[in-house]
């Protein structure tokens, strides 16, 4: 036995017990602020946002244009030095910055910390932070909170001519269209609107040039969030009371720079078979209903046989869109049809037809019935095209769910959580 070894362990767990804490002994806890960050400058690869001036975990690592953290975290209270370099795995590289600045926080408010504009040499505005104080509105018993933050130095990519134009901002539910008064108006770079409060629900943002009330050039999904329960807690978004956001207008990627590049979501087809003509883009008072397809299922429940799909048409598939999606939709020869579109809802149709004379349509699912599914969805236009939906060639469309912001090729708006709901657990 090592009695020189035994002696060390003894004399090592006297001084430990000597040190033991007191049993009301806590740790202090500082002060924080809290934040949320996002990297939206469209000419350069990915940026890593440092708090240098202490050891911190605040900031935005490894992050590519149009990369964010949307939640809100801690950074330590007080005045932080930071620091936005260029990622790389070149030390010397590692060591080039972009931005150098010290910002005061104080302990329980809230921020954002935005890095905007070009970095190439002699574009213009050139790279900064903005820093977004939130001073949060009062968000009664089932509403929530949004403003808008106009972050693009340019529209290039949108359908308006001016790639500088202010904007205005329709915060519309997805069962009514942008007409009326925006509730942002004239937001140039920048800038950034009043809180506005509304009922919780599912709503789309859409862009306009301002004071034009042309069709909006982009529009967007809020963010809908996630309803707490007793033992799981909410998420942020507008079906969420007492959330309160952000809707930050954000451009495309400059072409060829090293920004992330293409990402416009695959065009998807409506029903275009002459049997389905006339259900595939129908209008009903305000309301379009669009046909992607049919499947007809032999349901064969006796005998352990498999089901079969015996017929369809058009994609023989499902739309793909959810309630609340935006959809940018093409190929329609009236206006009124096409452009960005808030899905007002899902509604796929079932309908059976009968094979074994015994069956009943309260048999649906029987042995030997044919169960006939036409998959459509809904949304509303403004004013009363001349005649139903046509086109020499197909209809189309582009689904952009919520938290989508993957296509580079246009502006698009990306959702920051201001304040987070209430905990719904104990």
């Amino acid at each position: 036995m090592n009695r020189f070894g035994s002696f060390v362990c003894c004399v090592a767990l006297v001084a430990l017990a000597g040190c033991k804490k007191d049993a009301t002994f806590s740790e202090p806890i500082g002060d924080f602020a809290s934040i949320t960050w996002a990297n939206l400058v469209p000419d350069t690869g990915q940026l890593d946002t440092r708090v240098i001036d202490i050891v911190s975990n605040a900031g935005l690592f490894r992050a590519p244009f149009r990369s964010s953290l949307i939640y809100p975290t801690g950074i330590e209270a007080g005045t932080r030095h930071i620091k936005v370099f260029i990622h790389s795995d070149n030390p010397d590289t590692a060591k080039m910055f972009l931005v150098d600045t010290t910002l005061t926080f104080i302990a329980n408010e809230a921020y954002s910390f935005y890095i905007a504009g070009f970095a190439r040499t002699g574009m213009s505005p050139s790279v900064r932070v903005v820093l977004t104080p939130a001073t949060l509105p009062a968000v009664g018993a089932g509403q929530f909170a949004i403003r808008v933050l106009n972050l693009a130095p340019s529209l290039a990519g949108a359908t308006t001519p001016d790639t500088t134009v202010a904007v205005d901002g329709w915060i519309k539910p997805v069962t009514a269209v942008a007409t009326g008064t925006p509730e942002v108006a004239n937001l140039a770079f920048g800038g950034v609107s009043p809180y506005v409060v509304l009922d919780t629900g599912r709503y789309a943002v859409s862009l306009t040039p301002t004071g034009t009330g042309a069709a909006p050039f982009v529009a967007a999904p809020v963010v809908p969030g996630t309803r707490g329960t007793p033992s799981v807690d909410a998420i942020g978004g507008s079906i969420v009371a007492g959330t309160v956001l952000t809707a930050v207008i954000i451009p495309r990627s400059v072409p060829a720079s090293k920004a992330p590049q293409g990402g416009l979501p695959s065009s998807r087809a409506t029903d275009t078979t002459v049997a389905e003509a006339s259900r595939r883009m129908y209008l009903s008072g305000d309301t379009v209903t669009v046909q992607s397809g049919s499947a007809s299922v032999l349901v064969n429940r006796s005998g352990g046989k498999a089901d079969s799909t015996v017929g369809g048409t058009g994609t023989r598939s499902s739309t793909g869109v959810a309630r609340g999606d935006v959809v940018l939709v093409s190929g329609a020869t009236q206006p009124e049809y096409n452009g960005w579109q808030s899905v007002l809802a899902a509604a796929d149709s079932l309908v059976c037809s009968i094979v074994d004379a015994r069956d009943t349509a309260t048999r649906c699912f029987a042995a030997n019935a044919v169960a006939t599914t036409w998959f459509r969805f809904r949304y509303k236009i403004a004013g009363t095209p001349a005649s139903p939906a046509t086109t020499l060639t197909a209809i189309t469309y582009r689904l952009y769910p919520p938290l989508t912001t993957s296509d580079f090729t246009k502006p698009f708006i990306l959702f920051m959580v201001d304040k987070r709901p209430p905990s719904t657990t104990p």
